[in-house]
Order: structure tokens, then sequence, then C-alpha cells
């Protein structure tokens, strides 16, 4: 999974360099769940919005925005 539309976004901490970093946590078409760490920018997706990931960046508004990806993506949910 490389993205999908948003279901929740919540602030997770900030990188050693001090800028802040969210979580993305997305649903795709086929109901598969996986999040992305993303640093924040001046200008952010919104629940429900889509995005999709590639080398670093997390793309959305039809690809005209980009975030920096922080690390990798993985599967939110909690493990029993």
């Amino acid at each position: 999974m490389v993205g999908g539309k948003i279901i929740e976004i919540m602030p997770i901490g900030k990188t050693p360099e001090g800028r802040s970093v969210s979580r993305l946590w997305c649903v795709d078409r086929s109901g598969d769940e996986c999040a992305v760490h993303v640093e924040d920018a001046p200008a952010m997706p919104l629940l429900g919005d889509e995005v999709w990931w590639q080398a670093g960046k997390v793309y959305w508004d039809h690809d005209r925005r980009e975030l920096r990806k922080v690390g990798y993506s993985y599967d939110p949910r909690a493990k029993v």
C-alpha cells in the first residue's frame, strides 16, 4: 500500500532537528490501512483527502503539494 484516504491525523513528536511530525493514517479502496509520518508544513492535507507516498515524499492535492516523509509506512493498528 502506498496511499489512500486520510482517516486520522495525529501529532506524534518532533524530528531530531526540532520540526513537528504528524501521523497520517490512511485506508485504501480495498479497505487496507496504513500510516505514514510526515514533517508538518504550513499547508497540510485534511481528513478525507487522498495522499500517496514514494521516495521520501507524501503527495496530495492531485500531486500539486508534497510533504517530507519521515521513516517508513506501517500498519498502525494495535497488535494483540
